[in-house]
């Protein structure tokens, strides 16, 4: 699925990207944003979850959970792939 905004912690980013929910309530994202990459990758080193994480695509909402952490954090190119749990 496809989402243009992402909510962290009750701030709104404008980040596209790509999502997919997997097993067990996992949810990967796929975006090319530095700065929001840096945000997750601060939180994954403070092993910090996140009180909440709502995906929307056109003010639709396509994923919303509370209380997750950032499992996985890597780069493939020119695009971030984090996962949460």
């Amino acid at each position: 699925m496809i989402f243009d905004k992402i909510e962290l912690n009750g701030t709104e980013y404008d980040i596209t990207g790509q999502l997919r929910i997997k097993e067990d309530n996992e949810v990967k994202i796929i975006f090319d944003d530095l700065m929001f990459s840096n945000t997750l990758k601060e939180m994954s080193n403070k092993k910090e979850k996140a009180d909440s994480l709502v995906l929307k695509n056109s003010e639709e909402t396509r994923y919303d959970t509370k209380n997750v952490y950032v499992s996985h954090l890597t780069i493939d190119g020119e695009h971030y792939h984090a996962t949460f749990k």
